[in-house]
């Protein structure tokens, strides 16, 4: 029992438990050869947690009590049990789990207050599936055939749409759930939510931002898949292959973030900078003013 109150008077030993729960995390993800979008959502969740806590690490204090450390321990404890069992390690749910843990080995009842940006973002792994149903049960995968024909059709090309098929003259081109940029969907929607931390946005802003980032994506996604049908009308298979996964993917997963993050910088953090600028100068006099007094 000393041993375990111990844990959470030792930052260093936090600190290993974080980065051993981290590398077991991404070494599950490499070993069941998940898409490229799931592993860079993952690398950019842990990394902008890290810095996170890099950050307010002056202000954090190890303060857990008897039951809270008790009770990180044992949520560790069933991520590593699971991961020896049949059932095997859970990519969606074990980091939100790990991460209460460890807010509760560090700071205990105050871990909300100390980790919720955190906590929040990792969430997103434990309700990605859930999101993915979500657009999936609305037709996104139907949606996003109707645009790619949308986009094709003021192209110029001979192209008809039945369903989840574009038909060309040449070539008809099935959209799969797979190919419905559910991945890039998420990635987006992690960036949006790094957003909402970095910058202050009143929530009417904060809705805004996260339709812009759904249809940002949605559009790109649907302009590939109309690349998609181009290619297979004009037989070219090797094209086809590129921008059907891997590196051809990762381009508009790219693009649809810089984009996104063009569109922030010119309606939200342009003008949070300027208010910055106005507001320091008279910060400055009224602290001159004071002193003066």
């Amino acid at each position: 029992m000393k041993e375990l109150k111990a844990i959470n008077r030792n930052g260093y030993v936090l600190l290993a438990i974080a980065a051993a729960m981290i590398a077991i995390h991404f070494t599950v993800l490499m070993r069941k050869s998940v898409d490229s979008n799931i592993i860079n959502l993952h690398f950019l969740l842990f990394f902008g947690i890290a810095s996170l806590v890099w950050e307010e690490r002056a202000n954090i204090k190890l303060q857990s009590g008897f039951f809270a450390t008790l009770l990180g321990t044992f949520l560790i404890c069933i991520v590593l049990l699971r991961a020896l069992t049949p059932i095997g390690y859970d990519i969606t749910s074990s980091p939100l789990i790990v991460g209460l843990g460890l807010s509760l080995l560090i700071s205990g009842i105050y871990s909300l207050k100390y980790f919720k940006k955190e906590l929040i973002l990792l969430s997103l792994t434990a309700f990605y599936p859930r999101i993915g149903d979500f657009f999936n049960n609305i037709g996104i995968t139907k949606a996003t055939a109707q645009a790619s024909s949308f986009l094709l059709w003021l192209c110029g090309f001979s192209v008809h749409h039945n369903g989840l098929e574009i038909i060309l003259p040449k070539a008809r081109v099935e959209v799969l759930t797979a190919c419905a940029g559910l991945d890039s969907m998420m990635l987006i929607i992690t960036i949006t939510m790094f957003f909402y931390i970095l910058v202050r946005t009143k929530l009417v802003d904060k809705i805004i931002c996260m339709i812009i980032a759904i249809l940002i994506s949605f559009w790109l996604n649907s302009v590939r898949i109309a690349i998609l049908a181009i290619l297979a009308n004009s037989g070219d298979k090797k094209g086809f292959d590129y921008w059907h996964g891997g590196d051809g993917s990762l381009i508009f997963s790219v693009i649809s973030v810089g984009v996104f993050a063009i569109f922030c910088w010119l309606f939200y953090v342009r003008k949070a900078i300027k208010k910055l600028d106005n507001v320091t100068p008279n910060k400055l006099l009224e602290d001159e003013n004071s002193t003066i007094d």
